[in-house]
């Protein structure tokens, strides 16, 4: 590009048709040809007498000034003028622009874009072979870039969009640059942030040739969801200055997705790499948490600034309902006191008598070693209206005489029970069973030392085994389940406390009753162990600006490669698995890039004014206004006699 002061020409050769004005210039002045003399002598008659209105023999200097300005405005357009052109792409060898595009990529997505169709531009302009890289852990399915026109690669830059995940580079930069020249050079329009494998690809790339880096325009901010058991939400921004608030987002009572809470951000800890930090403490009331589906940084487009809320955020509201009535001294004998230890930290907990608890609209009940009595029908129709009942077995429920006949149970159940280990009884206390793999409890590990002393047993039925979550070693029911109309029922077969079994001692009673808890309603519930399932099948996914869409064309996710976080076969979404529901979410740490032996272009920078439309523009103005005046002269009586 030729510069003239603030002014730059994409296509200065154009220029030079500006040489032909001059010769335009008496080519428009162009007189009439020069009358051929007939002698006749009549017109001596006329010697002496004056013309009154002459004939012109020259165009009017102002048609004529309108017609040179129109043409020069039309070369200059085609020049390609540019008002304080951005950064020029120097060399005039083979260019490769690289362009990053994970979800960081997205809130400059655009401007990324017109940065590098302007080198492509430029490269046009001087017939350098050009390849695009797009980083998104896709390109070219494994080959590595193909240098060919500007024109196709600015057509694939254009259809190219961020992604919602991290931008991933190849694991061998030499495998990948195998088939590329020996000597070319990079534009690489970077997100600003450390991937995996970048320093090595740099490595290679600034021994092919000059690197220049195009760095982010403007502060990438990102959201991630932490802590347990009280979840908060951690804002990270890569630069300093204050962090902007985090919209809850929700349906309404209608059903619409709108804004339902604003939290706004503390004051930002700065970090001594110069990314700035600050933990949103998600306070709200459990009426309006249970209803947020999603959290987003304002004004800040990208799947990283999205956060899908899951059970960390939605706290359950479970009521206790048992035998109360130990002493402060006693507490270590009621079931009560294990139940509270193993809920408080991730639930809302209520307690009473069934006729208090129920109209508090509790999301799970838990009926301890009792029976529903006079509330059994108010008790049934809240479950069969989407409640969870779990029920914990115990000596009372074992001497109810119409144990067999309860219908609030998800089994038939033998008055007794089964009692191992005693001095009277035969066999040993019985360990846990491993857990189906497809099942509620999948991924739990079970402590070796946990074990079963008494249990109520179930009468034999078919649709057992369906029934049964949990089971010991001998192929006895632990924990059963059963649907009643849209909720369910669950009964663990032993006690709530020490009295029948050591499962409550264990840290496996508070992952047990957790999962439970969360099986109460369908929900975007984010497993500390992702590879707990076999598969998951997206349900929602996000795109690179953080737009949630329906999922097209995904197949379900092995776990290994949903351990890893999104990619491009789990992009960030919600996900399904049996009956959980697990959250990718994008939004993390913004480690920054180095570059050692590349060129950073300035921050901000921009590419410029085109001015060649303006100017076209004005060549037509200007050409309408000749037609114009050569119609005035034209009609006028002068105009009539004067030439073309």
């Amino acid at each position: 590009m030729m510069m003239l002061g603030p002014l730059g020409f994409a296509v200065p050769w154009m220029l030079a048709a500006g040489a032909a004005l001059p010769v335009l210039w008496f080519l428009l002045r162009a007189v009439p040809p020069s009358p051929r003399e007939v002698v006749f002598p009549g017109t001596a008659l006329l010697l002496g007498l004056a013309d009154p209105a002459p004939i012109t023999r020259h165009t009017p200097w102002w048609l004529l000034m309108l017609r040179l300005l129109a043409v020069a405005a039309a070369i200059l357009a085609l020049a390609g003028p540019v008002w304080k052109p951005g950064p020029q792409t120097a060399g005039s060898g083979p260019l490769l622009v690289l362009a990053d595009a994970g979800w960081a990529a997205a809130p400059g997505w655009q401007d990324m874009q017109a940065r590098g169709l302007a080198a492509l531009e430029q490269a046009q302009g001087r017939g350098r072979p050009v390849a695009l890289w797009i980083a998104d852990g896709q390109g070219g399915r494994g080959a590595g870039p193909v240098f060919g026109t500007a024109e196709e690669a600015a057509a694939a830059l254009r259809a190219a969009a961020p992604r919602p995940w991290d931008t991933r580079y190849p694991d061998d930069p030499a495998a990948m640059l195998a088939e590329t020249p020996d000597a070319f050079d990079t534009l690489w329009l970077s997100d600003g942030l450390d991937h995996p494998a970048r320093a090595g690809l740099l490595a290679a790339l600034t021994a092919r040739g000059a690197v220049t880096v195009v760095p982010p325009p403007r502060i990438l901010r990102s959201l991630a969801l932490e802590g347990a058991p009280q979840p908060s939400l951690v804002l990270r921004a890569s630069g300093p200055g204050p962090l902007p608030d985090v919209l809850a987002i929700g349906p309404d009572p209608q059903g619409v997705p709108r804004q339902l809470a604003r939290l706004t951000s503390p004051q930002p800890v700065a970090a001594a790499d110069g990314t700035a930090t600050a933990v949103l403490p998600i306070d709200l009331p459990p009426e309006l948490r249970n209803r947020i589906t999603r959290f987003a940084i304002e004004g800040e487009a990208s799947a990283g600034a999205v956060v899908l809320a899951d059970d960390r955020v939605k706290r359950r509201k479970v009521a206790l309902v048992g035998d109360a009535r130990a002493t402060e001294g006693q507490s270590l004998l009621s079931p009560l006191h294990y139940l509270r230890q193993a809920l408080a930290p991730s639930a809302d907990l209520v307690e009473g008598g069934l006729a208090d608890v129920l109209p508090a609209a509790p999301d799970v009940v838990v009926l301890v070693d009792a029976a529903p009595g006079a509330q059994a029908d108010a008790l049934a129709e809240w479950v069969e209206e989407g409640g969870l009942l779990i029920r914990f077995a115990g000596p009372r429920m074992a001497a109810q005489e119409t144990l067999a006949d309860d219908p609030l149970l998800p089994v038939r159940l033998r008055p007794g029970g089964r009692d191992a280990g005693g001095a009277l009884s035969w066999g040993e206390p019985r360990p846990i069973a491993p857990f189906p793999a497809d099942g509620l409890f999948a991924g739990l590990a079970i402590p070796a030392d946990v074990t079963v002393r008494a249990q109520l047993l179930p009468e034999p039925d078919p649709e057992l085994p369906d029934r049964t979550l949990v089971q010991l070693a001998d192929g006895t029911p632990l924990v059963t389940r059963a649907p009643l109309g849209e909720g369910q029922v669950m009964l663990v077969h032993t006690t709530a406390n020490a009295e029948w079994s050591n499962l409550a001692l264990s840290g496996l009673f508070v992952g047990m009753l957790d999962r439970m808890v969360q099986s109460a309603r369908r929900s975007l519930a984010e497993p500390a162990d992702p590879a707990e399932a076999a598969h998951w099948t997206a349900e929602l996914v996000l795109d690179g600006f953080g737009r949630p869409r329906e999922p097209e064309g995904l197949a379900p996710v092995p776990a290994a490669d949903f351990a890893a976080g999104p990619g491009p076969l789990a992009p960030a979404g919600v996900y399904a698995a049996a009956e959980r529901r697990a959250a990718l979410n994008a939004g993390g740490a913004l480690p920054p890039a180095t570059w050692p032996g590349a060129t950073v272009e300035a921050t901000g920078t921009t590419p410029g004014t085109p001015l060649g439309g303006w100017l076209l523009a004005l060549a037509g103005a200007l050409l309408a206004a000749d037609a114009l005046g050569s119609a005035l002269i034209a009609g006028s009586p002068r105009g009539r006699r004067a030439p073309a």
